[in-house]
């Protein structure tokens, strides 16, 4: 997709040129935007949490334009571990967005609260240096569980806001725009419905075609 240039001054490019590390500070929790229900696969819900969650990690913030693969890089988390409430493993409520990274870190351990419910940034911060700092004792077990610390995740995130300190407004877009392949979701079908139907007139795809989407975020 065609990009339209930025000016040099624009208040948003500045803005995150001159404060890079917001790009690390977490969201409050939302309600959920979408309900889609009745997928026998939890994993055909994904192009559903892609929006929901804005892209990026909901532990890390890593995002998917930081992927050479994009959201391939990415998986279908459920708060409540298969193991222990395999009821939930295809309820939509359940389902998170995380890198495979964090995924695969955290296993079936439970956490110590729930990200949905408890800002992290009550718990924890991304330092200038790269690392997560905890600010609570919830907030250490969360860094440890989800290995957020990783030495190679310390060492891009420090890189990272390096460059953004330093980048021109190409380079800014190239690494902190909305993927390029956002989902349709208007195209979707889920076997028993949709019990949050508005949220799709409010999906970053929809946006773009209403020319409303921000260039970065």
């Amino acid at each position: 997709m065609k990009r339209k240039p930025l000016n040099q001054h624009t208040p948003m490019i500045e803005s995150l040129r001159t404060n890079a590390l917001a790009v690390f500070d977490f969201p409050p929790p939302a309600e959920r935007r979408h309900g889609p229900q009745g997928y026998v696969d939890y994993t055909s819900f994904k192009p559903w949490l892609r929006d929901e969650f804005a892209f990026r990690c909901l532990y890390c913030l890593t995002r998917e334009r930081w992927f050479p693969i994009g959201h391939e890089g990415f998986s279908v988390e459920h708060y409540a571990a298969q193991s222990i409430a395999p009821a939930l493993r295809c309820n939509y409520e359940n389902l998170l967005y995380v890198c495979c990274a964090c995924n695969a870190a955290r296993r079936d351990i439970a956490l110590p609260f729930d990200p949905m419910q408890e800002p992290l940034s009550a718990h924890l911060r991304i330092t200038r240096g790269g690392l997560a700092e905890a600010l609570t004792i919830e907030g250490a077990q969360f860094i440890d569980i989800c290995r957020l610390n990783r030495s190679a995740s310390v060492d891009f995130r420090r890189r990272l806001l390096n460059l953004l300190e330093t980048a021109n407004e190409d380079v800014l877009l190239d690494w902190l725009a909305y993927p390029d392949d956002l989902p349709d979701l208007s195209t979707s079908r889920p076997p028993t419905g949709n019990s949050r139907p508005a949220g799709i007139a409010e999906s970053y795809f929809e946006r773009r075609r209403r020319a409303e989407l921000p260039p970065v975020y």
